[in-house]
């Protein structure tokens, strides 16, 4: 009985000892498959066969459905083969799978960028440089710069910062910094920026472009100048020519101007940027001489019209046209052009300014003060004080003379209130209030222009209303 039981433990364990054996060889077996189900999927990515990586990589999955590197690895043969939600969907498990290693944070955030959908994107790399403690450059550059994309540029501002600190060779990042520094209202601190991007990279034609601009707006011409010289040494495209010779036009060499876009328009007779540019600048020339070169006048009207026959933009080529005629002196004609100019999308804001001028020659003072009205909403402050001052004026002006006192009384205190001490604001200003009910106001402002220009015919006029 005992040799009996002692035979039956033996057999028991020995079956237990060839099932184990038998285990053991099948995970062995299954750790050499996964391998080479990895490595094959791997080589399939590396030659751009992402099918074959695909139906590698899933086999991996089959025999290790916890694998994260093989979410990680399917997720990008997925995205090879643009099947981008099968891609995300793996990236997400291998998140979960992984929380603390930041690939499928980056991953996703990429498709997410390429998408469109940067707001999305910039949460994702962020929970990335979460995980990697900012310590990866090109990534901070990444996040900054999908906040950038979506509206966010003040959340851009310290990435940057990071990215650069920790890696100051990117041109790149020290480009997009600039743009932040720029849209949250520090023009120093861009152009500082930008010009260190260009000690990088010298080509970066972009950042030469959004420093000539800055300069423009610095009222920096020289600087301005030998940005836009640059660009065109190393970019000769029509466009790069326009810009040129309209800055050059700006500095008052009209005639190196047209020179410049002479030349340019000769090689390419019918770009419309260079039509409309040569077409600026002559009127440039006519406004200089009082309307007083009839030849300017007849060049732009000229490259005007073969602008206007080609593929120039509409609005701003109404708007230089119906310029043109208004130094003509055929006032109707320019009202015409310019009233279409407004009409056309998208508008070219200047054509409600040139509207307002030939509207008010011929008394037709609603239109000119509703333009002028347009053309401050465009602009905003974004012209210099005295102009939008003047500006403010002349709408208080206009408003009077078809009797609206109350919207000549905003803009004429708006005046005032930046500064316009002249005994003609002054005046009108009084008589708004007269109109409006402030009768101590308005015999106060009313002595006071009398007193500093007694002679002025409009002054006079608004005395015998004033009394």
């Amino acid at each position: 009985m005992r040799k009996a039981v002692t035979v039956g433990g033996s057999a028991l364990l020995l079956l237990t000892l060839t099932v184990a054996g038998a285990a053991a060889v099948q995970h062995v077996y299954n750790d050499w498959r996964f391998s080479r189900l990895m490595s094959a999927g791997d080589r399939a990515l590396a030659a751009g066969d992402a099918y074959s990586a695909v139906e590698a990589f899933s086999g991996a999955l089959a025999l290790r459905p916890e694998a994260m590197v093989a979410y990680l690895r399917r997720g990008e043969a997925y995205r090879d083969q643009q099947r981008l939600d099968q891609a995300v969907r793996d990236w997400r498990q291998a998140a979960r799978l992984a929380p603390e290693a930041p690939q499928a944070f980056m991953a996703i955030g990429d498709v997410l960028d390429i998408s469109g959908r940067s707001s999305e994107a910039a949460d994702w790399y962020t929970q990335a440089a979460e995980r990697l403690r900012g310590e990866d450059p090109s990534l901070l550059y990444r996040l900054a710069l999908a906040r950038y994309k979506s509206g966010a540029p003040g959340g851009a501002l310290e990435p940057l910062r990071e990215a650069v600190a920790r890696d100051d060779s990117s041109a790149q990042a020290r480009y997009l910094l600039g743009l932040v520094y720029r849209d949250i209202g520090n023009p120093t601190a861009a152009m500082t920026s930008l010009e260190a991007a260009l000690a990088i990279d010298p080509d970066l034609v972009a950042a030469r472009e959004e420093l000539a601009e800055l300069y423009r707006l610095q009222d920096r011409p020289v600087e301005e100048m030998a940005q836009l010289q640059s660009i065109g040494a190393r970019d000769a495209r029509p466009a790069r020519r326009a810009a040129l010779g309209l800055a050059e036009a700006r500095q008052g060499q009209i005639d190196s101007a047209v020179g410049t876009l002479s030349r340019a328009l000769d090689a390419a007779p019918n770009d419309p940027r260079l039509q409309l540019a040569i077409g600026r600048v002559y009127l440039l020339r006519a406004e200089r001489h009082n309307a007083r070169d009839p030849d300017a006048i007849r060049r732009a009207r000229a490259v005007l019209e073969r602008a206007l026959a080609g593929s120039a933009p509409r609005s701003e080529g109404l708007a230089l046209y119906g310029r043109a005629l208004y130094l003509d002196g055929d006032d109707p004609a320019a009202e015409r052009a310019l009233r279409e100019a407004v009409s056309t999308s998208p508008v070219a804001p200047e054509a409600f300014a040139f509207l307002a001028d030939a509207a008010e020659r011929l008394g037709h003072d609603l239109i000119a003060r509703d333009a002028l009205m347009n053309f401050d909403t465009l602009h905003g402050d974004t012209m210099e004080r005295p102009a939008r001052t003047a500006r403010a004026q002349r709408i208080g002006e206009l408003s009077l003379r078809i009797d609206d006192p109350r919207t000549a009384l905003e803009y004429l205190t708006r005046a005032a209130e930046a500064g316009d001490r002249t005994a003609l604001t002054a005046g009108l200003l009084a008589h708004a209030r007269w109109l409006t009910g402030d009768v101590e106001g308005a015999r106060a402002l009313l002595a006071r222009a009398l007193k500093e220009d007694p002679r002025d015919p409009k002054i006079q006029r608004i005395a015998k209303v004033v009394r």
